[in-house]
């Protein structure tokens, strides 16, 4: 299980900005409003960093804020702005290129 919350953690970049993609176009899921999604990658990142194992002690994640609380939701709100951005600058018009309906 470790491994598991390891990998999330340490690729929750690509996994939100994927998980965004999947929420804006696929069909099943136009009840989630998109403004949801950056919140959703935060608390996904939240709580894989409170429950994956630790980092090695040189790295304190964003803002070096450490393994405190705190720096937990700094990691998580960053994870998710990282998101948003790569989405937004090589994400959205490709995709909208292609022919894809958002929700």
């Amino acid at each position: 299980m470790d491994a598991v919350f390891g990998f999330i953690s340490s690729n929750m970049v690509l996994i939100g900005f994927i998980w965004g993609i999947i929420v804006k176009y696929a069909p099943g899921l136009s009840k989630v409003p998109n403004a949801l999604i950056p919140y959703m990658n935060a608390i996904l990142a939240l709580l894989t960093g409170l429950v994956a194992p630790a980092t090695a002690h040189a790295s304190f994640g964003s803002f070096m804020a450490g393994p405190t609380f705190f720096g937990h939701i700094a990691s998580a709100a960053w994870a998710a702005i990282q998101s948003a951005l790569i989405f937004e600058v090589f994400g959205r018009h490709p995709l909208n290129a292609m022919g894809a309906k958002k929700n």
